[in-house]
C-alpha cells in the first residue's frame, strides 16, 4: 500500500473515529465529580470530631482502643495517630502516652472562639494557603537547619523546648512567643538569608496562628513532643529526619484546622 493512499484511508476512515472517541471521552470527563483531596487520617479527624461534638463520648472519657478504632474506622494505625494527633490540637481529646486518648474537659470550647472571625487569617482558603506555604518553606529549612546548625544554637533550641514544657502549666501567653522563637531560630540557623528572610515575611502571621492555636493544654503538650522531634533530628544533623519531623509537626495543624473550620460550619448552620 503507497503512503499517499495510508494517508487517505487515515483521514476518511480513522480521524472521525478519533475526533468521536475523543468527543465521548471530554463528556464522560466532565461527568466526572471532582475527587476529594481529603487524606483518611483528616477524614478520620473529621468524624471523630463530629462523634465528640455531638456527645457521643463525654467531656473526660476514654475514647475506644487504637484496635477498636482502625477496625471502625477501616484504616491503619499510622493514619488513626495523625488523626488523633490533629485533634489534640485543637483540644478535642488528650492523648496519654500508653495510656490511651480521652475526650478534653470541654470539648467544644476551642470550636466557639471568635478567632475563626478574625485577623489575617479568618477564612478557610487564607489559613489553608498559609499552612500550605509553611509546609513548602518550613519542612526545607528543616533540613538545611540539620546540616548547619551550630552547637550555640543547638543547645539555645534545646533551652527553648525546655522552657516550653515549663510554662505548659500556666503561662500560655509565654508558651506561643517560645514556640516562634523555636521556628524564627531555625530559620536563621539554616545559613539561608533569602529563606530566613522569607520566613521573616511571614512572621505576623506565624504570631496569629500559633498564638491562637495554643490556647489549650492539649495543644501545647502536642507542639512540645513535636518540637522534640524536630530537635533530636537537628542533634543527629540528619536533614532527612528534620524535613520529616518538620512535616509531621505542620501537617497536623493543617489537619486540625480543617476539623476546626468543618464544626464551625456545622455549628452556624444549626
Amino acid at each position: 500500500m503507497s503512503d499517499k493512499l495510508k494517508v487517505r484511508l487515515t483521514k476518511r476512515f480513522f480521524l472521525p473515529i478519533l475526533t468521536f472517541l475523543k468527543s465521548m471521552s471530554s463528556k464522560l470527563l466532565k461527568s466526572l465529580d471532582p475527587v476529594s483531596r481529603t487524606t483518611l487520617s483528616e477524614q478520620v479527624a473529621k468524624r471523630l470530631a463530629a462523634r465528640i461534638t455531638a456527645g457521643d463520648w463525654q467531656p473526660g472519657a476514654k475514647l475506644p482502643s487504637e484496635a477498636e478504632l482502625c477496625k471502625a474506622f477501616g484504616v491503619g494505625r499510622s493514619s488513626l495517630r495523625e488523626a488523633l494527633t490533629s485533634l489534640a490540637f485543637i483540644g478535642l481529646i488528650r492523648m496519654r502516652a500508653g495510656g490511651g486518648s480521652y475526650v478534653a474537659e470541654q470539648p467544644s470550647a476551642y470550636l466557639t472562639r471568635p478567632w475563626l472571625h478574625s485577623g489575617m487569617l479568618s477564612s478557610e482558603k487564607a489559613l489553608g494557603e498559609f499552612v500550605e506555604a509553611r509546609l513548602i518553606l518550613e519542612t526545607d529549612l528543616a533540613g538545611l537547619c540539620a546540616e548547619r546548625i551550630t552547637q550555640a544554637e543547638l543547645q539555645e533550641m534545646e533551652a527553648l523546648v525546655e522552657r516550653m514544657k515549663l510554662a505548659i502549666q500556666d503561662n500560655a501567653d509565654e508558651f506561643w512567643k517560645l514556640d516562634l522563637s523555636f521556628h524564627l531560630l531555625m530559620g536563621i540557623a539554616a545559613k539561608n538569608e533569602v529563606l530566613n528572610n522569607i520566613l521573616k515575611g511571614v512572621r505576623d502571621q506565624m504570631m496569629e496562628l500559633i498564638s491562637k492555636s495554643l490556647l489549650l493544654r492539649e495543644g501545647m503538650e502536642q507542639a512540645v513532643l513535636q518540637h522534640t522531634k524536630v530537635l533530636e533530628a537537628l542533634r543527629q544533623h540528619s536533614p532527612a529526619k528534620a524535613r520529616e519531623a518538620m512535616r509531621h509537626h505542620l501537617q497536623s495543624f493543617q489537619r486540625g484546622y480543617k476539623v476546626l473550620f468543618e464544626q464551625h460550619l456545622l455549628n452556624q448552620q444549626g
